[in-house]
């Protein structure tokens, strides 16, 4: 529900409950050679399950301004500790 909410898009669900498991299997498969291509085997292996919609459309532009206000932070922080770095009298790290 979140990646649906996140991206606005709806999300389709694998049908088996491991999806790792089924990833794993299908590589496997593919190196055998029981399947000839990661395609091949997605098709043979695996069927969609349910979908998931976005709860709001709204809510994708939300996230996507969270997004923004997390790189700014993660922006000013980094800046700021080499502004400290850059400090007269700091100790040596």
């Amino acid at each position: 529900q979140i990646m649906a909410d996140t991206t606005g898009y709806a999300v389709a669900l694998p049908q088996t409950q491991e999806p790792v498991l089924l990833g794993a299997a299908m590589l496997g498969a593919v190196a055998s050679g029981a399947h000839n291509s990661i395609n091949a085997a997605m098709a043979g292996m695996s069927a969609l399950g349910r979908l998931s919609e976005p709860t709001r459309p709204e809510l994708a532009d939300f996230h996507r301004k969270k997004r923004g206000v997390h790189k700014m932070l993660r922006e000013l922080d980094r800046d700021s500790r080499e502004a400290m770095r850059r400090a007269p009298g700091e100790a040596p790290t």
